[in-house]
Order: structure tokens, then C-alpha cells, then sequence
């Protein structure tokens, strides 16, 4: 009889995939305000908002894409003459996490310091509410961004962490065979 320790979590996955999409619509609806006269943002940010978006949509194919995740977990373990594997996705998970927080955080800074001046003209123009909810917008369309980017960053750092670290397992296992 065998068993395995790995354990799927039906709840991650479809809530992680709802936020995915959730990033990309507000981020989206931003941007289609960006030609009214509601736009959220300076003008001269509608450059950096067109690439935002297109960051969050690759980063968005990416995490719902499935790569670098643990697909062949079973014939990996086997290599290694184990069938637990219950020692790599969760550091792999706290990578992901750790990236998209630490990147989301810079990039939501970055870009509330770049748009200082969407709370400044508020107050000159009299509606100081509107240029807080305009500095607020920046950051977090900063913070979806980077959030999304760090995320990626962070599953690429883990998938070659987690290769690197198997391949040494498999050798180190084989020069004491």
C-alpha cells in the first residue's frame, strides 16, 4: 500500500484564480478610463498604465498557465527514491508570495511617488477628495502590477531553485550509490 503526503488544496485554486482575473479587470477598467474625462491617473501616466497592462496580462497567463509548478512531482520523487513530497511547494509558495509582496509594495510605491502630483492638483483645484482617490488609484494599480510581476518573478525563482536542488539531491544520491 502507498501513500503519498501530498495534499491538493481545492479552496487555493479557485480563489488565487478569481484574484488573477479580479487584477486584471481593474487594472483594465483604469486604463479605459484613462481617454475620459474620468480619468484616475495623470495623462502622462497613460504610457506606463499601457505597460502595466500588458505586464498583468503575461504575468496573468503565466499563473493560470500552470508552469513551473509541481506537475511531475511523482516521477521526480521516484528519481529520488521517495514518494513524499511534501518538502518543495511549500518553499516555492512562500518564494511566489515573498516576490509579489516585496514587488508589489516597491512598485505600489514607485508609483504613488510618481503620481504625487494627481493629489496635488486635487488641492489646487479645490476637490482634494478626488485627488486622493486618484493618489489611492495609482497605488494600487502600482500594487496590482507589481503584486502580479513579483509573482511570476517569484515562480521562476522557485522552479529554478527547485530544480537546482533535485539535481543535486539525484547526484549527491548517486556518488553514495
Amino acid at each position: 500500500m502507498t501513500s503519498t503526503a501530498r495534499v491538493a488544496k481545492p479552496d487555493s485554486a479557485p480563489r488565487a484564480s478569481w484574484l488573477i482575473m479580479l487584477a486584471v479587470v481593474v487594472l483594465t477598467a483604469i486604463l479605459v478610463l484613462q481617454k475620459t474625462k474620468q480619468a484616475m491617473l495623470p495623462a502622462y501616466q497613460t504610457k506606463v498604465l499601457w505597460y502595466a497592462e500588458l505586464a498583468t496580462i503575461a504575468s496573468a497567463v503565466v499563473l493560470r498557465s500552470g508552469w513551473g509548478r509541481d506537475n511531475r512531482w511523482a516521477q521526480e520523487q521516484a528519481r529520488l527514491g521517495t514518494l513524499a513530497n511534501n518538502f518543495y511547494e511549500p518553499r516555492r509558495d512562500g518564494l511566489t508570495s515573498g516576490f509579489a509582496i516585496g514587488i508589489g509594495v516597491f512598485i505600489s510605491l514607485w508609483w504613488a511617488i510618481a503620481t504625487w502630483s494627481a493629489l496635488l492638483g486635487g488641492v489646487r483645484r479645490g476637490s482634494v477628495g478626488r485627488g486622493m482617490f486618484d493618489f489611492m488609484t495609482a497605488t494600487v494599480a502600482g500594487a496590482i502590477t507589481g503584486g502580479m510581476v513579483g509573482a511570476v518573478i517569484g515562480l521562476v525563482v522557485g522552479h529554478v531553485w527547485e530544480t537546482r536542488h533535485r539535481r543535486r539531491r539525484r547526484d549527491r544520491q548517486a556518488s553514495h550509490a
